[in-house]
């Protein structure tokens, strides 16, 4: 191609360049081609402007190429203007990202409404991100729904999309919010790096759940951008999870930046009993900060009794750990705990200090107890820091020898794990008989060789550099005799840990091992190195060295290996594949090589296009192996691309192939420009007739299936859409969709509209009446590749003909929600609402947040008739759809009241109170003025007490309170998983219920679930205190609902502070009631434990010892602040 440009720039500075390129363009695809690139290099941009729709499309590349770069004579907007004429709907898109790509806001601004009116919503948005500030504030609401690809929009607009995102959050309910997060999250996480502060302010008001994948992605931008407000956003309760699962990238940043908040996390960290992340922040902090920030943010807890978790107490500064260790050991050992226990703070201790019972405990009689000791040693030492105690600790593991594989295999996976600057040359000769043993014994697991083989890797890499040549034999020797049953050695990514110019210290130290590898025709070491440096291996003239000998004297898989790395280094990549077709001719068919040929050296092409194969070392005589052919075939020249067909021409027809692979040889010529299509067309012509066999049939579908895969795919539409009807229709419509992308709107909408719904001026409507699934799929390309009036009104004349199939039907009812400026769209929805059950459930699929907000209003009327219905199941479903409709349907709370209040009604009540409620969490601030649920509750109370219903019957017991026993329940559970949306509401329900003496029981369930256990200390005793008085006169009742409130205490969030639960507590036990007493029992069990029994907690229990009620002093006596 550098030829050709040179070329071309001579041929304009003597004139001839136009001549030329008139002559390239008389003549086939290949030099339509060139004449392509001949403009370009040569600037004659009217010739490309002429063809920024062309159906061959790297003619086409080439001028939007050009279209795109700009500058000096560019092709004008007027001719991009043109282009978009009837262009199919692929060239369309292409022509789209051009424009914003090209930066031409001007002809995006007057291009976009026009083009919206075509073809509407989605095709319009991908058109935004060209457009100016002014264009995309005005549009930006009517399409932020169609958007897909939010990066090119926010990254030129961020703030226009901020603003919207900001709008709808604050517009839509707050159940509805979740929907919108989980559609449009990124477009708030993209723009993050440029306006973090709006992104937190979002994220705070409005995002309530868990925080999205996108903006968890994006925590370090705004960490440190914001660290103190995104530590406060982290420390909502809602967020739990999110702060439990913060990287050690995001932690960094949050130390570095030391915002006040720091120290609450860490508190939070704590409350939340995760100790592996209390570990992961104390880690990030400097060594000198971590015994006080620890101290921190566990105040409350007793220190002289708590028990510091494994994993924080790895991570705190050496003399704190140990001071912990011989406390937690020493109590350990005085409460008779578990040997294990004691030793596993043991083994935190100066090696000193703790050998002698770490040694005792290796020589317990229980193989069982060996197993769990000798990790615990090992661990020991390795905290150390010791190589001399290594060393002899390695002098001790000798004696594995003897013992059984579970406690080999516990040893050595601990040892793996030990850092491996720890080991020294002096520890070469005790892993090696170690090694040997542990291989060759009788019993030798698999476990056991995976953790030599770790121990090995990682003493390679790590001494590698250093040189300790005693250690990498001995790493070497391990990895040797590993060889075959765990894999080749893997040295992870040197590259990476490497100092620059690092690379060379490594191959010298690892060279005399290399060489001798390569002397006994091994070069896994070789091919491990070259893996491992990356591209440091291109400037490694000995290794590459080391690779041309494997492939001179290795195996045939072994030269398979070394070639693909031998042909890495990009600059002589193209020179080595010459040298080594020369070496063996039959290297060409190697895919690595063969790559190379297709795309770069198609002078040397012509080997593998002969009429015989490079048969030898790698392509057997009598093989059946045809060229491949791909995106790089337009590379070759004409006649190689017509002797590629001929091959691929002659093992499609030659019948001693395997069918599958005459099918490949078909579908591998459509790729070729040009002359393949007519191997193709020779297959997916053939009549019903002549296809004798399976192995014909299949040859047929993959012909059929090419078609659409050929430099033209949309001539072979008319053909693929002929078989819509017949045996071949699954194949041939699945062509058939591909294809359509590349015919002109003009000439598709004719040929889908005689599968979908023949009238006579189809051009090309089957033989016999398409099947069902076929006209399903001209549905989706009618109402996806068509304007939108075309769509619009294709849609309802299918809709509408008489006989058609109900799947069809839905399918174009599914559809119709995309050209909804039509009228006729709402025409064809209105029927199917009111129209057979399939129609009505594909109406109920479309939620709120598919449409724009213009059209909410009157789609929810539509919702709202599919509830007009006898049938229970359209019912059930148009109930639960309602209620995410509510706030564009005024009607729709009586619609749900009267649904779940009407008695006779047995059949989608349920689904009807399930909505009722998601109505209410959708309503302002949960709750609004007029509460339907209240005036449901309140007719059934009333139902339940009028006299005559059922009660206790066979088949009925009284149905009214068995709908507020669901509504409670359902209440309860929304208000614990769901509390921002759902507690107000549940409050409100639960103080109406207790206002009625036989719904008292349901009254506490409600209750107990929707308090606030995070709120401050004041409230949360306030709300117990009246959830107490509630049970004055049922103490069952009230043991209940303390079991209730346990379970609540105890879930993974654990709610409630420590301070909060300890003053409610007191509070209650000094009540002195019954219910109270059973409260604070409850309360002191969950803070007791969740401090370790700190003494406040300690000194609640003595209290409720002596509290005035038996049941209370029971419970209070069966908490135990420590073990016996």
């Amino acid at each position: 191609m550098r030829e050709l440009a040179g070329r071309a720039r001579a041929a304009s500075a003597e004139g001839r360049l136009g001549a030329l390129i008139e002559e390239l363009e008389r003549r086939g695809t290949y030099e339509r081609r060139l004449a392509a690139v001949a403009a370009a290099a040569g600037g004659r941009t009217g010739h490309l402007a002429a063809r920024l729709a062309d159906p061959d499309p790297v003619v086409r590349h080439r001028a939007l190429d050009t279209a795109r770069r700009g500058g000096p004579g560019a092709i004008a907007d007027d001719a991009l203007e043109a282009a978009f004429a009837d262009a199919p709907a692929t060239i369309r898109r292409e022509l789209v990202r051009t424009v914003v790509a090209g930066r031409r806001t001007a002809l995006a601004d007057r291009l976009i409404e026009p083009y919206r009116e075509r073809w509407g919503d989605g095709e319009a948005a991908r058109l935004l991100p060209g457009c100016g500030a002014e264009t995309v504030a005005r549009l930006l609401p009517g399409l932020f729904h169609a958007v897909r690809a939010w990066r090119p929009l926010v990254s030129r607009h961020p703030v226009a999309v901020l603003d919207q995102a900001a709008r709808q959050l604050t517009a839509l309910p707050a159940p509805l919010r979740t929907d919108w997060w989980t559609r449009y999250a990124p477009c708030v996480a993209l723009a993050t790096p440029v306006e973090p502060q709006r992104v937190l302010e979002l994220l705070e008001d409005h995002c309530h759940g868990p925080l999205p994948a996108s903006v968890r992605a994006r925590l370090s931008t705004l960490v440190a951008a914001e660290p103190g407000a995104t530590l406060r956003l982290l420390l909502a309760p809602e967020h739990s999870g999110t702060r439990r699962r913060l990287d050690r990238a995001v932690l960094r940043r949050i130390v570095r930046a030391d915002p006040p908040e720091l120290a609450e996390l860490g508190r939070a960290l704590r409350h939340d009993a995760d100790a592996d992340a209390l570990a992961r922040l104390l880690a990030a902090l400097p060594p000198a900060r971590r015994a006080a920030f620890y101290d921190a943010a566990t105040d409350g807890r007793d220190p002289a009794h708590a028990v510091v978790e494994p994993a924080v107490l790895e991570v705190l500064p050496r003399p704190r750990r140990q001071a912990e260790a011989r406390r937690m050991a020493a109590q350990a050992r005085e409460r008779g705990a578990p040997w294990t226990t004691v030793l596993e703070s043991v083994a935190h201790l100066p090696v000193e200090e703790a050998r002698e019972e770490l040694l005792a405990a290796v020589r317990r009689s229980s193989a069982e107890d060996r197993a769990l000791a000798y990790p615990l040693l090992i661990q020991c030492v390795a905290r150390s820091g010791d190589p001399d105690a290594l060393t002899d600790l390695l002098q001790l593991l000798e004696r594995l020898r003897n013992e059984q594989d579970p406690v080999r295999s516990a040893a050595l996976g601990a040892l793996a794990r030990a850092h491996p600057a720890l080991f020294t040359d002096d520890a070469a000769e005790h892993l090696d008989r170690i090694a040997a043993e542990a291989i060759s014994a009788r019993d030798s697991s698999s476990a056991t060789r995976q953790a030599l083989r770790h121990l090995a890797v990682a003493l390679l890499r790590e001494h590698a550099v250093t040189g300790r040549r005693q250690l990498l034999g001995w790493a070497l020797r391990t990895l040797t005799r590993l060889a075959g049953s765990v894999g080749a050695a893997d040295l992870g990514r040197l590259d990476h840990q490497l100092r620059r110019g690092q690379e060379q210290a490594v191959f010298e130290a690892l060279r005399p091992w290399l060489e001798a590898g390569a002397e006994r025709v091994d070069h896994e070491l070789t091919f491990a190195l070259a893996r491992a440096l990356g591209r440091r291996a291109h400037t490694l003239p000995e290794l590459q060295e080391l690779l041309w000998q494997a492939i001179s004297f290795g195996s045939d898989a072994t030269v398979r290996t070394a070639i693909g790395l031998w042909l890495e280094p990009p600059a002589e990549r193209d020179d080595r594949v010459a040298e080594l077709l020369t070496h063996e001719p039959s290297a060409a068919v190697l895919p690595p090589v063969l790559a190379v040929l297709t795309r770069r050296r198609t002078d040397l092409l012509d080997l593998v296009l002969d009429d015989t194969p490079p048969y030898g070392r790698f392509l057997t005589s009598g093989t059946h192996w045809t060229p491949p052919t791909g995106r790089d075939t337009g590379r070759w020249l004409p006649r190689q691309q017509a002797a590629a067909a001929r091959l691929l021409d002659r093992a499609a027809a030659d019948t001693s192939l395997r069918p599958r692979q005459r099918a490949a040889a078909v579908a591998d010529a459509a790729l070729i420009p040009g002359t393949g299509a007519a191997t193709v067309r020779t297959w997916a012509d053939a009549p019903d007739a002549v296809l004798a066999d399976a192995s014909d049939v299949l040859l047929a579908e993959a012909a059929l299936a090419a078609l659409a895969r050929s430099d033209r795919p949309a001539d072979a539409l008319p053909a693929l859409l002929a078989h819509a009807g017949g045996d071949r229709a699954r194949v041939a419509v699945y062509a058939a969709t591909r294809a359509a992308r590349y015919a002109e709107p003009s000439r598709l909408g004719r040929l889908v509209r005689g599968v979908l719904a023949p009238d006579g001026v189809a051009t090309a409507v089957p033989p016999v009446p398409a099947k069902v699934t076929s006209r399903k799929e001209a549905v989706r390309l009618a109402a996806t590749l068509l304007p939108v009036t075309d769509a619009a009104a294709l849609l309802a004349d299918a809709f509408e003909l008489p006989g058609q199939h109900p799947d069809v039907q839905a399918a174009c009812v599914a559809f119709a929600t995309g050209p909804l400026d039509a009228e006729r769209s709402w025409e064809l929805l209105t029927a199917a609402a009111s129209g057979r059950r399939e129609l009505r459930h594909a109406v109920l699929r479309i939620r709120p947040l598919d449409l724009p907000e213009a059209h909410r209003g009157r789609y929810a009327q539509l919702i709202r008739v599919v509830c007009d219905t006898d049938d229970p199941e359209v019912a059930a479903a148009g109930y639960g759809a309602l209620a995410g409709w509510s706030p564009w349907a005024p009607d729709a709370a009586a619609v749900l009241v009267a649904a779940v209040t009407d008695l006779g009604n047995r059949a989608s009540w349920r689904p009807a109170a399930d909505a009722l409620l998601d109505l209410m969490a959708a309503a302002p601030d949960g709750s609004p003025g007029d509460n339907p649920l209240a005036w449901a509750l309140a007719a059934l109370v009333t139902a339940d007490a009028r006299p005559g219903g059922p009660d206790a019957e066979p088949d009925r017991d009284r149905p009214a309170r068995r709908r507020i026993q669901h509504l409670a329940d359902r209440l309860a559970t929304r208000a614990r998983m769901r509390p921002r949306v759902t507690r107000r509401t549940a409050r409100a329900a639960g103080e109406l219920l207790a206002g009625y003496e036989t719904f008292v029981q349901e009254a506490a369930h409600v209750l107990v679930n929707a308090l606030d256990l995070d709120a401050r200390p004041g409230p949360l005793s306030a709300g117990l205190a009246r959830l107490a008085r509630l049970h004055t006169t049922r103490p069952a009742l009230a043991v209940r609902t303390a079991d209730a409130l346990r379970r609540r205490l105890n879930t993974a969030l654990r709610p409630g502070s420590d301070a909060g639960l300890l003053r409610a507590a007191g509070q209650l036990d000094e009540d002195g009631g019954h219910a109270s007493g059973l409260f604070a029992a409850t309360l002191t069990e969950v803070g007791g434990a969740r401090t370790e029994w700190a003494e406040p907690w300690r000194e609640r229990v003595r209290s409720l010892r002596g509290h005035p009620h038996a049941d209370v002093r029971d419970a209070a006596l069966r908490l135990a602040t420590t073990v016996e």
